[in-house]
């Protein structure tokens, strides 16, 4: 690989963990992008040419881990696909790697940010519905429903395993009216 390609992944890379990193003692409105320089290390210029605003760190960010979890899951065009047991578990397994910055920009209120970016994702990966079908609010409903319970089990701690929550998802989308350890 180039080394300019790679240098300029390595700033981007810095700039987005000075967010974060900000993110923890700061809220986002709070940030500057001066901060964001003298936490990264990089010159003003180099940010600049990767990143228009503060959001567009947060844009950069998603898009990666869409691209992450796509690479590992490969998807149907079918609804169906969630649920798959093993790709949900692979899926959780990532958010749950990702979880610190997760919820560090759902506290910071962009949930509906996320959001959009989960369905954005079941678009690209599932498949974007006629206009005037009923099944793109089906792909809707489960993509806000699997946001919540995510958002929720990464808030407390994620005590129960991927594998565990996949099953209950499965089970949940399905119609099944309980859940029980055994399932687990």
């Amino acid at each position: 690989m180039d080394k300019r390609v790679i240098e300029n992944e390595r700033v981007k890379k810095s700039i987005e963990k000075a967010l974060f990193t900000l993110l923890k003692n700061k809220s986002f409105s709070e940030i500057t992008v001066s901060d964001i320089i003298r936490v990264s290390g990089v010159a003003r210029a180099s940010y600049y040419r990767n990143f228009e605003s503060k959001e567009g760190i947060i844009e950069a960010y998603m898009e990666r881990q869409r691209k992450e979890v796509a690479h590992m899951i490969t998807f149907s065009e079918s609804v169906a696909d969630i649920f798959n047991e093993a790709k949900l578990v692979m899926a959780l397994q990532h958010y749950l790697q990702q979880k610190d910055y997760i919820l560090l920009l759902y506290d910071n209120g962009f949930g509906t940010f996320l959001q959009e970016d989960m369905n954005r994702f079941a678009e690209l990966n599932i498949g974007d519905m006629p206009q005037k079908s009923m099944e793109r609010y089906r792909l809707y409903f489960l993509s806000g429903a699997m946001f919540n319970t995510t958002i929720q089990w990464l808030k407390s701690d994620a005590v129960e395993s991927p594998r565990q929550m996949a099953r209950a998802f499965i089970n949940m989308l399905s119609n099944k009216n309980s859940y029980t350890e055994e399932e687990s």
